[in-house]
């Protein structure tokens, strides 16, 4: 309280002696109060606080000492300095007054800087002490204020919506700052999620202006003023706002009256303008520094609540459409898996022409179904950030070689040409093998669909300094010029109409360029126009030379069957499930019926003892019966997933089968959906629906892992 007067109480029932005092003590140039009776001067007392009382032993009435002892009794002036001064005193009067907590005794005439020296020295001790005081209160109220900021971040940040987040920034706002009225401010930001929202304005209001709560405010006109725009605090007097540049505006708002305003900046990452929170009208004083403060403190919290926010319900969104896909994929792939199941069996049989070809046809359809349900997986991984590699220095020619032999049957169909042009100049790329061998894929089946009968596509490969360039060119349809820059995004399609010659999703050549992104390549297209034919171009990085000795291709796990390339074309007849499985015990648990079946019989055919349950409940008690070598169970089941069951199987003991191998065979399809069946206790993961060779392999591999086989 550095220039702050304090005050000294003068209680003496003579003028003359007050005035001699007053006089002694206006040097010190503190507040002087008198009082002419003991009465009074007990009055003085109960309306302010002093940081010293001169008090005259002998007075008329209520003398010195009893007024003393009256004013120690009170607990506000119980330690108040009590300087006793009179004419004369003797040892009992001393003794007296010292008794009743006087801090000194002086004998009249006073010697005026004795006099003062003492004063100054209580007046000195009260300001140290009230400053210490005032001190203390401040910290006090610092310290209530940041827990209330840290009860208002756990608030903000548990938030599920923007216009909830922005009103509880708002209330905290007036609640830590104490003030009538809180007003957040949200701008729009184009760069990010939400950016087409409009201007919100979210109020908090006390008692005083409680007509106004739950009123829609419209502040659009705020984002032209210097505050928004400064991206700084402002902190004005009310006189200062009204000579401040932003008051035409201001005074236009439909708001209630603004006495005194601070206004702390929402800024995001990057320097985004999130916007601003306005406080208004203190309630007990004027805004200041530490108010400030606190309140850029809150807007920072709040500015990353929001961004968060914003980001959560695009993250909402992708989660949403992602189970909605899965979802999706799950119930295509479950009826698939009966189809082909059967397809595959019955074709391993001889049958008349006529059943034959509509099996081809019913496999063929089925496999396309497939590969379309694929596709989408790969556009929302794609959308989402999901799609991952397995990199290693591969050679390129025999994943282009793969790719062809599968669309070979399409291009002999319609007479189609396929020329292969390879040199890889001995260089090895670092490359996903199966990712890659879906972008040649695609681009041969892209060439064969839209060329006429009898046309020409031809495949190059050739080293380009650092890097392999493959060319696919066809003398097809071609590409009109105005839609080249669109041919790689997504769901686009020249021809779109009702009427189109072909048929697709539009998602093929969009997969085709992230992919070969991911890959550090680029991936172009040109054309003459129609009718001209269309060439598409993949530069793909290289890796160190290849060995003199050519590596011969990896074939991939049966767990990562379900990434490679399904030809939509028909596959070569059927091969003969052999007897693999002689002596292994298969529980199979499923609840589809038809699921149960198609897969039991794949199985048996291969030589296994197979006990099926539709439920995890009858798996656990066929489970401890039958003690099987594998357990191959679904995921998706009623009331009890598979999750559930493997959960229970590995908690047992090893000597209860708690080690038996395990296979996920689910129409749960992502990256994400293998990678928990493996972390939740499964030995592979395998996509419906399953090829019967592949299923049978699968189920020989894993059963390895665990007890011998038994005989049937």
């Amino acid at each position: 309280m550095a220039g702050e007067k304090v005050s000294i109480l003068v209680i003496d029932d003579r003028p003359d002696k007050v005035l001699a005092l007053e006089a002694v003590l206006e040097d010190l140039d503190q507040n002087v109060v008198h009082a002419y009776s003991g009465r009074e001067g007990l009055r003085c007392l109960l309306q302010q606080e002093f940081a010293v009382i001169l008090l005259d032993v002998n007075m008329p009435g209520m003398d010195g000492f009893e007024t003393a002892s009256l004013i120690r009794q009170r607990p506000s002036t119980r330690d108040t300095p009590i300087i006793f001064i009179t004419a004369y005193a003797d040892e009992m009067q001393l003794a007296r007054g010292y008794s009743l907590g006087a801090v000194d005794y002086i004998l009249a005439p006073v010697m005026p800087e004795v006099l003062r020296s003492k004063v100054s020295v209580f007046v000195d001790l009260y300001s140290k002490t009230e400053q210490v005081r005032r001190q203390a209160i401040l910290q006090q109220q610092r310290a209530a204020q940041l827990q209330k900021l840290a009860a208002a971040s756990l608030a903000i940040n548990a938030c599920r919506s923007l216009n909830g987040l922005l009103q509880c920034v708002a209330d905290h706002a007036r609640d830590i700052v104490g003030c009538h009225q809180a007003i957040t401010l949200y701008v729009p930001d184009p760069s990010l999620p939400g950016g087409s929202r409009q201007t919100e304005a979210i109020g908090s209001f006390s008692e005083r202006y409680a007509d106004w709560r739950g009123r829609r405010l419209r502040l659009d006109d705020c984002t032209q003023t210097q505050v928004v725009r400064s991206r700084r605090a402002t902190r004005l007097t009310e006189e200062e706002l009204h000579t401040h540049p932003d008051w035409q505006i201001v005074r236009a708002l439909e708001v209630p009256p603004i006495r005194g305003m601070l206004a702390a900046p929402l800024t995001g990452s990057q320097d985004r303008n999130l916007g601003v929170i306005y406080l208004a009208e203190k309630i007990a004083g004027r805004f200041s520094e530490e108010d400030e403060a606190i309140l850029t403190q809150l807007a920072q919290m709040a500015s990353i609540a929001i961004e968060n926010s914003l980001f959560a319900e695009e993250r909402e969104a992708n989660r949403v459409k992602d189970e909605f896909l899965a979802t999706l994929s799950h119930e295509l792939r479950t009826p698939l898996n009966a189809i082909l199941g059967w397809t595959q069996l019955l074709a391993t049989h001889s049958l008349d022409e006529e059943v034959s070809h509509g099996l081809e046809v019913i496999e063929r359809n089925a496999r396309a179904q497939t590969k379309l349900i694929e596709d989408l997986l790969d556009v929302s991984r794609i959308t989402t950030g999901k799609l991952r590699l397995s990199i290693k220095p591969i050679a390129f020619i025999p994943v282009i070689e793969a790719a062809a032999d599968a669309v070979r049957p399409a291009a002999d169909a319609k007479g189609i040409s396929l020329h292969m042009d390879l040199d890889d100049g001995g260089q090895l790329i670092p490359a996903d093998a199966d990712r890659l061998q879906q972008v040649v894929w695609n681009l041969l089946s892209n060439a064969v669909k839209f060329t006429g009968k009898n046309g020409r596509v031809d495949v190059a490969l050739r080293p380009e300094g650092s890097q392999l360039r493959l060319s696919v060119h066809d003398s097809g349809r071609g590409i009109a010029r105005e839609f080249l820059p669109y041919v790689f995004d997504r769901f686009r399609q020249a021809d779109s109409t009702s009427t189109r010659a072909h048929g697709g999703l539009g998602i093929g050549l969009t997969i085709v360029r992230h992919i070969v992104e991911l890959h550090g390549g680029t991936a172009t297209a040109d054309s003459e126009g129609d009718g001209k034919g269309a060439t598409f171009i993949v530069d793909l990085p290289t890796a160190t030379p290849a060995p003199a000795a050519e590596p011969a291709p990896v074939e991939p796990s049966f767990d990562q069957r379900s990434r490679k390339i399904q030809t939509v074309e028909p596959a070569p007849k059927a091969a003969a499930i052999t007897s693999d499985l002689d002596g292994v015990h298969v529980l199979l648990v499923d609840d589809e019926p038809d699921a149960r079946e198609v897969v039991s019989t794949m199985l048996q055919r291969a030589g296994a003892n197979v006990t099926a349950a539709g439920s995890v409940r009858e798996a656990l008690d066929l489970f401890e019966r039958t003690r099987p070598s594998i357990l191959l169970s679904d995921i998706a089941m009623p009331e009890r997933d598979g999750y559930d069951l493997i959960r229970l199987v590995r908690e047992l003991p090893a000597s209860h089968g708690g080690q038996t191998p395990a296979i996920a065979l689910t129409a749960y399809a992502r990256e994400e959906d293998r990678f928990r069946a493996l972390t939740a206790g499964f030995q592979a993961h395998l996509a419906k629906p399953v090829a019967p060779t592949d299923l049978v392999a699968a189920v020989s591999r894993v059963a390895t892992m665990g007890a011998p086989r038994v005989s049937a």
